[in-house]
């Protein structure tokens, strides 16, 4: 959903005589509900996932920042790096088996994690075929925009 779209659903929705909606369209859903006044920042579209390569070899003269991820990795793997700052959920509920363990392959479109900003549960899935090098981040623990969360290879 585009930010103009979202506010022209507010526009219409402020103007209409309902005290509730909620907007379903691309995987995306929006509640709005009339009350009080609550001050929050401006919504904001939710980015994709990032999967950034790997650099080839690290300076001489430092060590990698923290985003970068693990100092050792192999050539040919990437990382998917958060897109958000929220706490990472390996499995869709806490009695839940984790979406992904380190060897899966995953195939496009299946889930990998979930993250949660603000009380919303944004589940990310695979943007390509992959294998699971390495879990990166604790279930539970939160995570700033760019944390490696994941090693992939590409299959």
């Amino acid at each position: 959903m585009e930010l103009k779209e979202l506010y022209a659903l507010m526009e219409r929705f402020e103007k209409s005589g309902l005290s509730e909606i909620v907007y379903k369209k691309d995987g995306v859903e929006v509640c709005l509900k009339k009350g009080a006044p609550i001050m929050m920042p401006a919504p904001m579209a939710m980015p994709t996932p990032q999967v950034m390569p790997v650099p080839a070899a690290h300076p001489v003269h430092g060590a990698p920042p923290a985003s970068e991820g693990p100092a050792r990795h192999a050539a040919d793997t990437e990382f998917i790096r958060a897109p958000l700052v929220g706490t990472f959920y390996r499995a869709p509920a806490p009695d839940a088996p984790p979406f992904v363990e380190k060897g899966d392959t995953v195939k496009k479109g299946k889930p990998l994690c979930i993250l949660e900003a603000m009380k919303l549960m944004n589940e990310y899935q695979a943007e390509f075929d992959l294998e699971i090098v390495a879990i990166l981040v604790d279930n539970g623990k939160m995570v700033e925009f760019g944390t490696s969360l994941f090693e992939v290879r590409r299959v």
